[in-house]
């Protein structure tokens, strides 16, 4: 590869793709909402492009790049991708629309590979529905994102566009400012105050920021058409396992008060993934632990609210 654009590039996953990327000598155009948006994460960067463009005018991103040698399309942008906005049915149907849409432009500016952005969210809720669980507003989250999978993926076929996903299983690290559970625990133990978590017995897998960057570049380079790659560590665990890391590297006296709280979620059976496929496709292989991740988490997370 040697030009991409990335939407959402200003973003936890999307700025870090675009690091790894240019690190590599690959030129990125760099796709943000607006010119009020934050994006110094990614602004003096070498090889970098700003383009501006709102999500609902994503369609006609090929009447501000002029580019026609783009060698793949990465769509990372989407509206209430966490918190209360997760819940909002109205805007997360637009998010569907919108990675239609991104595919189009992508077409439009003759770039024959797109790269979505899936999550392990949308396993877990075609799981759910399959139960008499009662779903929670999070589900239509999940739901869109299932949606904006199948629709963008039937559209690139039509219009001649390799599609090809990343399933992001859960991301974290150094600049991640989203209430997930690596951040919202380890807050919570640099603080003192008391955490209480379920028997932690359901499976999960967790990879750091740099790795995942490194597997979505590997799936844009190499990455087969209309094939779905798992991006995890690919060591999957009992979530009980991972606390006991995160507890340990800030204070292995803290107490996690496992099963204080019931589990009525969906524990995924990770052998409905091929986990080897990123690495047998692509060579691509995590290269940070856990216990490594979660301490330069923890050392960020010091620096930056002086814990």
């Amino acid at each position: 590869m040697k030009k991409v654009v990335v939407t959402g590039a200003n973003g936890f996953v999307g700025s870090a793709l675009v690091k790894e990327l240019v690190n590599k000598g690959i030129k990125v155009i760099a796709v943000i909402r607006n010119e009020q948006s934050d994006y110094s994460c990614i602004n003096g960067l070498p090889n970098i492009r700003i383009v501006y463009c709102s999500l609902d005018e994503i369609e006609r991103l090929s009447e501000g790049i002029f580019d026609r040698d783009i060698d793949a399309f990465y769509h990372f942008a989407w509206e209430g991708s966490a918190g209360s906005l997760r819940s909002s049915y109205e805007l997360q149907l637009k998010n569907a629309q919108y990675s239609c849409d991104a595919v189009k432009a992508c077409q439009r500016l003759g770039c024959k590979r797109f790269v979505f952005a899936g999550s392990i969210m949308e396993y877990e809720c075609a799981r759910l529905m399959e139960t008499s669980k009662r779903p929670s507003q999070v589900n239509i989250y999940s739901a869109a994102k299932i949606a904006a999978n199948y629709m963008a993926r039937t559209v690139a076929t039509e219009m001649g566009v390799e599609y090809v996903v990343g399933v992001i299983s859960n991301i974290y690290g150094v600049g991640e400012i989203s209430p997930r559970l690596v951040n919202t625990t380890l807050r919570k133990f640099l603080s003192g105050e008391k955490t209480s978590f379920t028997s932690g017995e359901q499976m999960y897998d967790f990879i750091y920021i740099t790795d995942a960057a490194k597997a979505f570049y590997a799936i844009g380079k190499y990455g087969q058409s209309n094939k779905n790659y798992y991006i995890g560590s690919l060591k999957p665990k009992p979530l009980k396992d991972f606390l006991m890391v995160m507890r340990d590297e800030v204070n292995s006296m803290l107490t996690l008060n496992l099963g204080e709280i019931q589990f009525n979620g969906i524990s995924l059976d990770y052998s409905m993934f091929d986990l080897q496929a990123v690495k047998k496709d692509t060579g691509f292989v995590p290269e940070i632990s856990f216990s490594d991740g979660i301490e330069r988490t923890i050392e960020w997370l010091k620096s930056v609210e002086g814990y």
